[in-house]
């Protein structure tokens, strides 16, 4: 059936003329606002992990770095251990990413409240055992997924084990933690504790021999990191120093042992510009120069006492010796020494 029974020309080109009209102004609208400021929810989980990422990589290196050492008083080898990048990762995209088999390990961290995910995937198992009876670390899985064997079993528990010993020390100067596995699978669609729309803070330690190497993940949601969100960020402020007696010996000793530069301030003067330039040769320059002088470091006033001969040597004999550098701006004074002089070639 035609529409010319229903409409008449007039009438189309109206109906025309409206939806064009429509058209132009929202392609005008939508190039206004194409490259304005878009709303940002200051109270998502996005913003909140991203406050505290630099404490979590903090203790991201703290971790990889005792499992280096923890990985090589298992194997006798040193092994590469590279700290990767925290990402902000939802749980279906990081179970999606892993490769099956792999070992899934949920574990509570006491006192954080909820599960957190530690994963280690196939290559690096692999790796560690064949490391461990003296070979090369060579892949040898099979091209069809199977589940793990007794001994690769044996391996991913003590793996566990070392994981957790490390994760408690990294978190040590930040919160006191107990881990513990509370369940584990080989496949990750299986594996239901977690919130599948909950952001996760997901770490990743590479670590490898040769041309080879697997990848462990550790992955925290946000809500077990809400608790103590007010002791990481508090954290930042603070320096957590590490009691090592040995490397503070060492400290001492270098700083002992360095050489610092010492001057004696006699007296001083000031001229001007035109006084400078009018002088000559044979002029003479009268000083005062006081029974007292004051023995700089560095610039740093640090003793005074009386000026004179010893044994034919210029001598400063310490009688006092002056506050901390804070306290002695009233002191401070150019670090030359004076004495009466005559201008001479």
């Amino acid at each position: 059936m035609s529409t010319d029974q229903f409409l008449t020309k007039d009438e189309r080109d109206a109906l025309m003329e409206v939806v064009s009209k429509k058209s132009r102004s929202r392609s005008i609208s939508s190039g206004v606002f194409k490259d304005e400021a878009q709303s940002y929810d200051l109270t998502s989980q996005d913003y909140a992990i991203n406050n505290l990422l630099p404490v979590l990589e903090t203790i991201h290196e703290r971790f990889a770095h005792r499992l280096r050492i923890s990985l090589f008083d298992l194997l006798r080898r040193d092994l590469m251990v590279t700290v990767g990048a925290i990402e902000k990762r939802s749980y279906t995209d990081l179970t999606t990413s892993l490769s099956v088999p792999c070992s899934v390990n949920v574990i509570d961290m006491a006192p954080l409240s909820g599960p957190a995910l530690l994963i280690f995937d196939q290559e690096l198992i692999f790796m560690i055992v064949d490391t461990f009876f003296g070979g090369t670390g060579r892949l040898y899985k099979s091209p069809s997924a199977r589940a793990f064997t007794t001994t690769e079993t044996r391996f991913i528990q003590r793996l566990i084990e070392l994981s957790f010993r490390c994760l408690e020390e990294a978190w040590e100067p930040f919160a006191t933690l107990k881990c513990a596995r509370e369940g584990s699978e080989s496949k990750p669609q299986f594996i239901t504790a977690l919130n599948p729309t909950e952001t996760l803070a997901v770490s990743s330690v590479h670590v490898g021999r040769d041309n080879i190497a697997g990848i462990l993940h550790l992955a925290l949601p946000y809500s077990i990191l809400e608790p103590i969100r007010k002791t990481l960020l508090n954290s930042l402020h603070k320096e957590h120093p590490n009691p090592n007696p040995q490397l503070t010996a060492r400290l001492r000793e270098g700083i002992q042992d360095s050489q610092v530069e010492t001057h004696c301030y006699l007296a001083g003067f000031e001229l001007s510009l035109n006084e400078l330039l009018e002088l000559k040769v044979g002029d003479v320059i009268p000083v005062d120069i006081p029974n007292i002088a004051t023995l700089q470091v560095e610039n740093v006033p640090v003793y005074r006492g009386s000026y004179g001969v010893a044994q034919g040597w210029r001598a400063l004999r310490i009688e006092q010796a002056l506050g901390r550098p804070g306290q002695l701006a009233a002191h401070s004074a150019p670090s030359t020494d004076f004495s009466p002089f005559e201008v001479k070639n």
